[in-house]
């Protein structure tokens, strides 16, 4: 038997809830179970159960209470009893158990296994014990005595156990589950100091550092509000210690004050740019973290460094923000162009000292002649005053370290096209990354630049494209657009200024002459095969080199923000593209040029070649082992397919003239296997290319594959027209060339274009001639292509027999060829076919094959939904309805779009015909309203197929008739 208190009282036996009279009897007995074994005064018992007024009679009503609890005891089989002591009443537990007991000792459990190291054991007996709380505790009793008793309780036993929850969680990094802890069963003790402190380790241990850092100021904000003085001592140090951990050391700004003034203070900053488009959520971060850097820490400077690439607009974000905090700043504020990516050498830091110094009043006679005296007078000055110091367009962190001061009074802006790895690591700068303009931020600033003129802004996405999102191209793009009618092209862009040193181009290349010989060289490179993206796996290809010194290559042009990366592929903007094209013509041979590119599609003909093999297999397979190679799978094949096909498109459309043999390759091993339908006119021109450059070379072998790549794209771009076209020659070219093995693609191209336009007779004539071809060929994969388009052919010509043969021999040849996705599509054609024919028994079992296979090897889901809607029908039909339910669930679980929600449909009509006809009228009456509500919007056909079915079993709403 199991008492409980942690919660309402009860007595439970097993799964039983066994009566224990009144409510007050209840009660009393929850007062002795939480002192159980102690002897628990009168004085205390009547307290509890009516705090400062019992009744005359409590007394004569405790002892009846007592005796019907000991008979509802003694008749519920318990060992438990309840003992009369002179001055009170104890319980005793003897054999039963009791949750608060239980709760306890698991408690104990799970601190001795912590203490011991075994983690999961002390997680799994602390969750055990809060399991056991069911509400508040002796819940039916409400005198004041209880309330105190709950208090503590709760606070004591509850919340210390989700604490040591926490605790352990923390240990064992599950740092998503503390928050969910915390959130959920912890909402009324927020103030809790150790509520705080473990919230706080959760949000650092997730980098969840906004909201680690908006927390903590909720937290001061909140106690100085209240007490007047920040968090406990406990928990600064814990923040502090946590800010140490991740580099973010916050100075503390509270501790100082202002030494005289020697010399009025100097005021240099630089003006900042017209039509400055707001960027508020980088004003908003440096906001923050100056904040953060003025509220408790140590006393260190607060530097904060703007980096992002050529032309983002680091200098005016900086100057704009600079300006806006320069009154916190009385004694001045400094700034120097260190000329880091210039004409002019880079300035030396001994040089700009001298300048500061002077600036901050020094004479010229009193000033050190050394680097080292120059900065150490520099940090002697600024000790004790507060100076905003402005270090514009840096070179890199060698050249920032010498002019930085020492006092936390003090800010340091840098900004520079260089990642300033070493200030941020070795010097606790904030690094501020700035990011390109969006597609709107580009149209409000060209809206502003061209007010007034008689141009129109062009459209954002063609003006982001162009630009790479930069505000100095945006801005040079503005000017060159009146009078010009259409945007320029990117070398128009690059060249655009008043003097050579003021172009795009000419701060690219200040950018390219800061980089390594190696990573120059790989910048070259890359400008002309980047369109628009590289795997990292393909720039080892291309570089030629040893991996190590390509990463260090790579490491090189992302320090300078001439490449950027995500998702392991790399990308550069269209404008340092171009940049990048003019230096590899002007410093590299034809000859190193062209070894490269054959390095890059090599590359790419060997990784498609093993993706097709994946997708598609064309030779026979014996079992299921991985094969070896770098794709693993059919999923990793189609992702690299899918990531890799603009690059492709480019690389074959670039290799068209200097590499033909190489290009016709790839797109021979790429076409059947894209889609063509958002980069159909990518392809087009790439096919284009290609074709052109085998009519000039005479080469009809390359001519042909490039026709059958240009009616691949006719047909995703919807001209059946020029589809058929460049099918007809080439056709006429394989024939004449005598290329089967090309000609059978063409004439399967054929046979479904004519089948699309509704050209039965052709299209059977083109499949038996491309079967008739086969049989003298030995590529399975193409011979079960032919019989699979026949069968199918014949199948929706109701020509049954026929369909079958050919079905069933293209489904063997898949099977061999362990092609398991055609396998099951063909499974799903002889299901079609067998329904057709009216064989039950062989529908279901050509259906449940394809949705096993599509199980193991995920395909289109539409294919599998099709099957599953076909199985829920057919069963439904055979009267299989424990079968049904589970077919049209699963569908329903497929349905991704409202596209899919005729085929669903289907399905739930059958799963509404089996649960009326199984007596589950109830239930099919509410999934009927769930379908006619998922048709309101569908097409009449399905809204018929479902009414036809409803009102036979009386459930289509009877205020629809039918007519929509």
């Amino acid at each position: 038997m199991e008492f409980r208190i942690l919660g309402p009282v009860e007595l439970r036996l097993g799964e039983r809830k066994v009566a224990l009279g009144r409510a007050k009897e209840r009660s009393l007995l929850g007062v002795l179970m939480l002192h159980h074994g102690k002897v628990v005064s009168l004085r205390t018992v009547t307290e509890a159960l009516w705090d400062d007024n019992p009744p005359g009679h409590a007394k004569k009503d405790l002892q009846a209470y007592v005796s019907r609890l000991r008979a509802s005891l003694r008749s519920s089989g318990v060992s438990a009893r309840i003992v009369t002591h002179r001055g009170g009443y104890q319980f005793l537990l003897e054999d039963d158990d009791l949750d608060y007991v239980r709760f306890k000792d698991l408690v104990r459990e799970s601190g001795a296994a912590r203490r011991a190291g075994r983690l999961d054991d002390a997680e799994a007996s602390l969750r055990e014990a809060m399991d056991l709380w069911r509400g508040p505790v002796v819940e039916d009793l409400g005198t004041v005595w209880m309330e105190q008793k709950r208090e503590d309780l709760d606070r004591y036993e509850r919340v210390a156990g989700y604490q040591a929850l926490c605790g352990v969680e923390l240990e064992r990094v599950n740092h998503r589950e503390v928050l969910r802890i915390l959130d959920v069963a912890m909402v009324e003790h927020e103030f809790d100091t150790q509520y705080i402190s473990q919230r706080l380790t959760a949000l650092d241990g997730l980098g969840h550092y906004e909201e680690f850092d908006a927390y903590w100021k909720q937290v001061y904000d909140r106690s100085a509000r209240s007490f007047g003085t920040g968090p406990a001592r406990d928990l600064q140090e814990l923040h502090r210690r946590l800010l140490q951990a991740r580099d973010l050391l916050a100075p503390d700004d509270f501790h100082r004050t202002q030494a005289a003034l020697r010399s009025l203070p100097p005021a240099q900053l630089p003006s900042t740019v017209s039509e400055f488009v707001d960027r508020t959520a980088d004003l908003e971060r440096l906001d923050d973290l100056f904040l953060r850097s003025r509220v408790g820490g140590s006393p260190v400077t607060f530097i904060v460094a703007i980096t992002g690439p050529p032309g983002v607009g680091k200098t005016e974000l900086g100057l704009h923000w600079a300006h806006a905090v320069r009154e916190q700043f009385p004694h001045g504020q400094l700034h120097a162009d260190l000329s880091g990516y210039a004409s002019e050498p880079p300035r030396e830091p001994i040089e700009v000292l001298g300048e500061f110094l002077d600036a901050l009043g020094i004479a010229a006679t009193t000033m050190p002649a050394s680097l080292s005296a120059r900065t150490a007078m520099l940090r002697t000055l600024l000790d004790e005053r507060r100076v905003l110091l402005f270090l514009d367009n840096a070179r890199d962190s060698a050249q920032i370290v010498p002019l930085l001061p020492a006092g936390a009074q003090c800010i340091v802006v840098v900004t520079s096209r260089h990642r300033l790895s070493d200030l941020v690591t070795r010097h606790g700068a904030y690094r501020l990354e700035v990011g390109r303009f969006t597609a709107a931020e580009t149209g409000q600033l060209l809206g502003g630049l061209l007010r007034g003129s008689s141009s129109e802004p062009p459209d954002p996405v063609a003006a982001i494209e162009l630009t790479g999102g930069t505000p100095q191209a945006i801005r040079t793009l503005a000017e060159l657009l009146p009078g010009a009618g259409q945007l320029p092209n990117p070398v128009e862009l690059l060249l655009a200024g008043e003097l050579a040193s003021g172009t795009i181009l000419t701060s690219l290349t200040w950018s390219y002459r800061a980089l390594a010989p190696a990573a120059a060289h790989l910048f070259r490179s890359l400008a002309l095969h980047i369109v628009p993206s590289i795997a990292g796996e393909a720039v080892f290809a291309l570089a030629g080199a040893d991996e190590e010194a390509t990463r260090g290559a790579l490491a090189g042009l992302d320090a300078q923000y001439l490449v950027s990366r995500e998702d392991g592929r790399y990308r550069m903007d269209t404008l340092t593209r171009a940049a990048g094209e003019r230096l590899a013509l002007a410093h590299d041979p034809p000859t190193a040029r062209r070894q490269a590119a054959v390095r890059l599609l090599d590359w790419y003909i060997a990784r498609v070649t093993e993706a097709a093999e994946l997708l598609a297999p064309a030779h026979r397979r014996t079992d299921d082992k991985p094969q070896a190679g770098n794709l693993p799978d059919f999923p990793a094949a189609k992702a690299f397919l899918a990531d890799e096909e603009a690059s492709l498109c480019g690389a074959i459309r670039r290799a068209a003239f200097s590499c033909p043999a190489r290009a016709v390759t790839l797109l021979r091993l790429v076409r059947p296997h894209l889609a063509f339908r958002e980069t159909g006119a990518g392809w087009h021109a790439a096919a284009e290319a290609v074709l052109l450059a085998a009519r000039a070379e005479h080469d009809l072998d390359a001519e042909g594959q490039a026709l059958i790549a240009l009616a691949r794209t006719h047909t995703a771009l919807g001209d059946p027209v020029k589809t058929e076209e460049a099918l007809q020659l080439a056709n006429t070219i394989f024939g004449n060339t005598r290329n089967d093995r090309d000609l059978s693609e063409v004439l399967l191209l054929l046979a479904s274009h004519f089948e699309g336009s509704g050209d039965h007779v052709h299209a059977e004539s083109h499949l038996r001639r491309l079967l008739k071809i086969q049989n003298d060929l030995d590529e399975p994969a193409q011979a079960a292509a032919a019989h699979a388009a026949l069968g199918t052919h014949f199948r929706r010509r109701d020509r049954l027999e026929e369909a079958a043969v050919h079905l069933s021999q293209a489904k063997t040849r898949y099977t061999e060829l362990g092609d398991h996705r055609r396998h099951a599509a063909m499974a799903v054609e002889l299901g079609l076919l067998s329904r057709r024919s009216g064989r039950t028994g062989d529908t279901i079992g050509f259906f449940t094959e394809a949705v096993t296979l599509h199980e193991r090897y995920p395909a289109d889901h539409e294919r599998t939904l099709l099957a599953l809607v076909e199985l829920s029908e057919v069963s439904c039909d055979a009267g299989e309805h424990g079968d049904v339910l589970l077919f049209a669930r699963k569908a329903l679980g497929m349905s991704r779009s409202p596209a899919d929600h005729a085929r669903v449909a289907r399905a739930l009509v059958a799963l509404v015909r089996s649960l009326a006809a199984t007596g589950k009228h109830t239930e099919a009456a509410t999934e009927s309203r769930q379908t006619i509500a998922l048709v309101a919007e569908l097409d009449e056909k399905v809204r018929a197929h479902v009414r036809e079915h409803f009102s036979g079993l009386g459930l289509w709403p009877a205020a629809d008739t039918g007519n929509g």
